[in-house]
């Protein structure tokens, strides 16, 4: 139950994320959008992967978008990607994508398109400079679970907005490297 607390939290800004970009494009006739959730792993498989999977697509129907799931790099084309606003990594895991796929979800980001990193989507890729400025760094370590207090800075954002002041939680808190 927990992991599908913590997955919600984190569609939350998955959400914020496609209703910006609905309010950005208002002259364009409304359309829906549409995610590719990857699912690609390398050495190491969570089992939160389905049920994360699970949460997006009960997203989607609350929200009216369209989720295709996918553990298949050779999705990662230019004419395929066209079709989604944005991509989803869930606790995706090692190198996923050759050099043609790199080169088609660059292509994808800078085309304005969207992407969410879930969960161990900063332990990908570590080789490749460019994903790993997208996120800003990648993951290092983890302790023990263990509680922690979170200091919620900006409460009017629309992803934080329905957090306490200081919002206490026992979960499993990552370390980054960020990047240079």
């Amino acid at each position: 139950m927990k992991m599908i607390t913590i997955i919600a939290e984190i569609l939350l800004g998955l959400r914020a994320t496609l209703h910006t970009s609905s309010a950005i494009n208002t002259s364009e006739a409304v359309k829906q959008h549409k995610l590719l959730v990857f699912t690609t792993i390398g050495p190491y498989y969570h089992e939160s992967i389905p049920f994360g999977i699970a949460a997006i697509e009960k997203l989607s129907r609350d929200n009216e978008f369209l989720v295709d799931a996918t553990n298949d790099s050779s999705l990662f084309t230019n004419n395929n990607l066209k079709q989604y606003s944005a991509v989803v990594f869930l606790s995706t895991t090692g190198d996923v994508l050759n050099d043609q796929e790199k080169n088609a979800f660059v292509r994808f980001i800078r085309s304005d398109k969207g992407f969410v990193g879930i969960h161990s989507a900063a332990d990908t890729e570590y080789g490749w400079s460019w994903y790993n400025k997208l996120l800003g760094g990648h993951f290092m370590s983890h302790p023990i679970q263990q509680n922690a207090t979170l200091n919620v800075i900006d409460r009017r954002f629309i992803v934080t907005k329905h957090f306490p002041k200081q919002w206490r939680r026992f979960d499993e808190w990552r370390s980054f490297q960020a990047t240079r």
